[in-house]
């Protein structure tokens, strides 16, 4: 399904040009809007990068004591940690300079590729999942392991996302009443639950290699391509990808939960905004939690398998 390795074109001498703005805390807009993605941005020094995976492991056992269970979609609800990512001026600067100042996280995940189980990522945009009603959206993805070579690191299709949404997903409906009924029809070992038939309409010798060292991030359009390998090595591969929205954009599957990140807040009739956490694991952050989980941005979350 994916090629072993990226074929190299003129979209890696603008990668390598956006690589040494991303170093600097930079995103070059030109170069965003000619690929669809900027990598990789530094939001930690070597030192806090080493501790991101013991961290993560320690947030997952304070909230499944409590919870019950693991929390994988939109734990920075819960955690003072999380919530600092999520608004740090690093990430927010790169949001802004791809959607503007009117800032709404969407929804944010653990994105856990575990070592050795096989599972993929298919070819697919991520935008008739979501059914938002524009594509000023954008993910950052924050590796908190390693996210190269044999682990199966982003591969995307630079430039895709220039002709808006293609394809279609093998589903009849809403994306979000099929997952919350159970509905699946990707193959086994696709992480994504519906197949995104994009037969014909992508040209996979184009695809690149997204690597990241633990405390980078990149930062992809909604539109964008992409999907990823299995992993192969002998550890986890960990991310946390925020999924970030503009004030005027909203689920077309109903009134929906996101936090206010900067300017002007969205709508009332389509949005709950969701409460910061004053303090980790909190009885009140937990039901905050709960409560977000039920609407359309929190769709995905389900125990790890």
């Amino acid at each position: 399904m994916f090629v072993d390795r990226p074929t190299f074109s003129f979209y890696v001498i603008l990668m390598d040009t956006a690589s040494d703005c991303g170093k600097a805390g930079k995103m070059d807009k030109a170069l965003y809007d000619a690929t669809g993605i900027h990598w990789p941005v530094q939001l930690y020094e070597p030192d806090e990068a080493a501790k991101l995976y013991d961290r993560y492991c320690s947030f997952q056992t304070e909230v499944k004591a409590r919870r019950g269970r693991e929390a994988f979609i939109k734990p920075h609800l819960v955690s003072t940690w999380l919530d600092g990512i999520v608004r740090h001026p690093v990430v927010v600067a790169a949001v802004e300079a791809a959607i503007g100042p009117d800032i709404l996280l969407w929804e944010s995940d653990f994105f856990v590729k575990a070592a050795g189980k096989g599972t993929y990522v298919g070819w697919h945009q991520d935008s008739p999942y979501w059914d938002l009603s524009t594509n000023e959206v954008v993910s950052v993805w924050l590796a908190l392991t390693a996210s190269k070579g044999e682990m199966g690191p982003l591969v995307v299709l630079p430039g895709s996302h220039s002709d808006g949404q293609i394809g279609r997903l093998d589903i009849e409906g809403s994306p979000h009443d099929a997952y919350s009924d159970g509905e699946r029809t990707a193959d086994a070992g696709n992480l994504v639950s519906f197949e995104h038939k994009l037969d014909g309409l992508i040209d996979e010798t184009t695809a690149i290699e997204v690597e990241l060292e633990p405390g980078y991030f990149s930062v992809h359009h909604v539109d964008l391509v992409h999907g990823g390998q299995p992993n192969r090595s002998s550890c986890d591969r960990v991310g946390f990808v925020m999924r970030f929205i503009s004030s005027n954009t909203y689920c077309r599957a109903g009134r929906d939960s996101a936090t206010l990140i900067s300017g002007r807040a969205p709508a009332s009739e389509h949005f709950v905004l969701e409460p910061r956490p004053s303090a980790d694991y909190t009885r009140e952050g937990l039901a905050a939690l709960e409560a977000a989980l039920a609407y359309p941005s929190g769709f995905g979350d389900k125990p790890l398998k």
